[in-house]
């Protein structure tokens, strides 16, 4: 009698600690666990790749499409270290290339505005949205991506030598130029531009030509003009009102 007792407690006490413990844990799990709801699973190949697509396109300024023909890994290797040579010169601007995986990277193209590309939404947005992507045409055959850090021409007109080198065995065909998609030709006209360096240089040197008094006569001139023509035009309104007024 004693010990039934004695041992309902203790079971009660155990029970509700238990019960307690997990209410109190559960909470905890729920903010910890975040799914990821992708097209494909999370860890998949293809999940992988169309984030390695979003995060090259949109953390670099420029993104050249190439075609390529089946480059032998020596080949590769070679491109990938002349374009080293840029990244040491240039110093702060980062030059990459890689090949590109065209069905995936067509599908990320089109889901790009997307905040998660690899997403069921993003899916759903291209479908109900019928959405084609302006470079996706580029996007038959062997193709590689030159990325380029920055948003510089004099780096463009670098790579372009070192593409020359290669001939026929890979070739810019577009790409994009900061918010900009552009073909080979407007590619060609860009990479001719001076730097933004270079324009500001430009601007301080036209604004000490100039000098301060040189920029207050432009002024001046200007308002001078401006009261002149109010004034002939109040008078012309005033004969107007007045036809008899004379000069």
């Amino acid at each position: 009698m004693m010990m039934r007792s004695w041992s309902r407690p203790v079971l009660a006490t155990r029970v509700a600690f238990v019960r307690g413990y997990a209410s109190a844990a559960e909470p905890v799990a729920t903010v910890a666990t975040e799914v990821r709801n992708t097209q494909k699973a999370a860890d998949s190949r293809k999940t992988y790749l169309i984030d390695m697509y979003t995060h090259m396109w949109r953390e670099n300024s420029i993104v050249l499409l190439a075609h390529h023909n089946n480059l032998l890994s020596t080949e590769n290797e070679s491109i990938r270290k002349q374009l080293k040579k840029i990244d040491e010169k240039n110093k702060t601007n980062k030059v990459e290339f890689r090949k590109l995986k065209g069905s995936l990277f067509k599908y990320f193209l089109r889901a790009s505005s997307h905040s998660d590309p690899a997403s069921k939404a993003a899916g759903r947005m291209i479908r109900r949205n019928k959405i084609r992507h302006p470079l996706e045409n580029l996007l038959k055959g062997p193709t590689a991506a030159i990325l380029i850090k920055d948003l510089d021409p004099k780096t463009v007109k670098d790579v372009s030598k070192v593409l020359a080198t290669q001939k026929e065995r890979l070739f810019v065909m577009g790409g994009k130029v900061g918010d900009e998609y552009m073909t080979l030709e407007d590619i060609e006209t860009f990479k001719n531009l001076k730097s933004l360096p270079e324009l500001r240089a430009e601007l301080v040197g036209l604004l000490t030509m100039a000098s301060g008094a040189g920029i207050v006569r432009t002024l001046e001139s200007t308002t001078n003009s401006l009261a002149l023509t109010l004034e002939s035009r109040k008078n012309e309104l005033d004969k107007a009102e007045n036809p008899e007024q004379k000069d």
